[in-house]
């Protein structure tokens, strides 16, 4: 009777040892991993407005894109693209390519800052470099930015 006991023990286990092989050894998940996958999400789509220090510019960033409007001259629009985070600093940086190239940098600082007599809430740094209409675009300048 031992023997048989024995033997349906190395069945159960055997058979136990088949069913997870062939289900791919998929692990339940836990709150540990739960917890890993939400902290790895990215932060929902935030929409901002900003000006330039001097007036020179003004533009948007939101899902629907992130628009630059120069005091004079047509405006760009890029497609959105999520920021990298890195603690109160985001980063936006969008690449547009087509019959003209050009690369829109945003850094974005939770500084508060004063721009044209308002007040805003974070500082931010725009590059916009490339070509458009044949004019080469090398932009470095400050501004402030706020939530809508």
């Amino acid at each position: 009777m031992r023997h048989a006991r024995a033997s349906f023990r190395i069945a159960a286990f055997l058979t136990a040892v088949t069913v997870l092989a062939c289900a791919g050894g998929e692990k339940a998940e836990t709150a540990d991993s739960a917890a890993t996958a939400a902290a790895a999400a990215p932060p929902p789509a935030e929409s901002y407005t900003m000006m330039a220090d001097d007036g020179s510019w003004s533009g948007d960033i939101t899902p629907a894109g992130i628009v630059y409007r120069p005091k004079r001259g047509d405006s760009l629009m890029f497609d959105y693209k999520a920021p990298t985070v890195n603690g109160a600093i985001s980063e936006y940086d969008v690449l547009m390519t087509g019959k003209d190239t050009m690369r829109v940098s945003i850094t974005l600082a939770m500084t508060p800052c004063t721009a044209g007599g308002n007040q805003y809430t974070h500082l931010a740094n725009l590059w916009l470099t490339g070509k458009h209409s044949g004019r080469e675009l090398n932009t470095q300048t400050k501004g402030c930015a706020s939530k809508k």
